[in-house]
């Protein structure tokens, strides 16, 4: 689908039909009136999404690519709306801090979560007419020239010379300074004392100091054509949307036995039904996009990568968690957006670290293993958090 529709649409599509699990899991629990295991769950999804698959992104691409880049105005778009998102959990959190009546807290919680999940849900449909059609040209993906040049930056030194130093502005000339060996004799020769070449960004290349040029393994256009071999167009849009659609119905299936089998889990296993729903079910729920989004990482596309990342948490925070709280006043259950003071410095923290890691439009190795580290101290904090005690719904 990436192929015929561009990395915006693929990324959106691949996030969407990747939520189905968390979507199909959240509605069968919310009719069986398993609320905590809506909460967290969805809560997890986010936490995964950003610090598990997006950490894994970052740190395989790194590693693979040296430094890659993306589409800084999608990554700021992506930092406003889970802004938007942590606003709406903070809300009824400190709602639930004033020193009133439990039987008004709680009315006051599930009316404050309600109207607050129906402007949630108008700002997502916003987000998609923004992405989609009024502003699609601020979503596009970087050129491989670019990225190629990313990659390549810093350039390899070799045998320990001295390398030019290379500016990194897109547009100006930039001026090269090398460092020359003379001889005795040639002191008195004023064109070996310094020598400059101005050359462009594209030109400009790590130089020995024995005069020795070395030069980028691949051109653009090798790695055009490796994408070309590799990305084969091998089904046409309606069949690889049916056979999206097929998958999501048998995963809807697993589904079933997924949730059924939580209570036999916690009990045999004496496990917290907070870490079962913030990090087990997640990271069942969202292997496919986790091997999707590393995949494409590797391949040195970041911006597909992250809209199957980060464009997933979007998702689950302005669609997936706003629809099962109005499904849950449907039906009579009393799902909010509220949740623990715990479990939301957690969502604050984990929104502040992202949005610190992708609003330069580049990324390494490096942030990535940020990420990674981020989410096995949550994953221990929530493997110790006690059984008893309800991470989300109301008390």
């Amino acid at each position: 689908l990436a192929l015929h529709l561009g990395e915006a649409m693929g990324g959106l599509l691949n996030a969407t039909f990747g939520n189905a699990v968390e979507l199909l899991v959240g509605i069968l629990a919310l009719v069986k009136g398993e609320i905590e295991i809506v909460q967290t769950s969805l809560v997890g999804s986010i936490l995964s999404n950003l610090l598990l698959v997006g950490g894994f992104c970052f740190f395989c691409g790194g590693i693979k690519n040296n430094e890659q880049i993306f589409n800084a105005h999608a990554a700021q778009s992506y930092g406003s709306l889970l802004a938007m998102a942590i606003l709406s959990a903070l809300l009824p959190a400190a709602y639930n801090a004033l020193h009133a009546q439990d039987a008004v807290l709680k009315s006051g919680t599930l009316t404050l979560s309600h109207v607050t999940a129906i402007c949630l849900l108008i700002v997502y449909i916003a987000y998609l007419v923004f992405q989609l059609k009024t502003h699609s040209n601020l979503f596009s993906a970087v050129s491989m020239q670019d990225r190629l040049e990313a990659s390549q930056r810093p350039a390899k030194i070799a045998n320990n010379s001295s390398t030019a130093v290379v500016a990194e502005s897109p547009h100006e000339p930039t001026a090269v300074h090398t460092a020359t060996t003379t001889t005795p004799a040639q002191l008195g020769s004023p064109a070996l004392s310094s020598s400059a070449v101005t050359t462009t960004p594209a030109e400009a290349v790590a130089i020995p100091v024995d005069g020795d040029v070395e030069l980028p393994n691949k051109t653009c256009e090798d790695i055009e054509e490796e994408d070309d071999d590799e990305d084969e167009v091998e089904l046409t849009v309606l069949a690889a949307m049916a056979l999206l659609a097929i998958v999501t119905g048998l995963t809807g299936v697993c589904a079933e036995f997924l949730v059924s089998s939580i209570d036999g889990l916690t009990t045999q296993w004496n496990l917290s039904p907070s870490f079962v729903g913030m990090i087990l079910l997640p990271i069942v729920g969202n292997a496919a996009e986790h091997v999707t989004a590393v995949t494409v990482a590797i391949r040195n596309k970041m911006d597909l990568a992250l809209g199957v990342a980060v464009g997933s948490s979007i998702q689950i925070a302005l669609f997936v968690m706003p629809f099962l709280c109005i499904l849950g006043w449907i039906i009579g259950q009393p799902l909010t957006i509220y949740f623990s003071p715990f479990t939301t410095v957690v969502l604050f923290v984990t929104v502040l670290l992202v949005n610190y890691i992708i609003g330069d439009g580049r990324t390494n190795w490096l942030e990535g293993l940020v990420l990674l580290v981020a989410y096995i101290i949550i994953g221990v904090a929530y493997f110790l958090y006690p059984k008893n005690m309800d991470t989300s719904a109301l008390h």
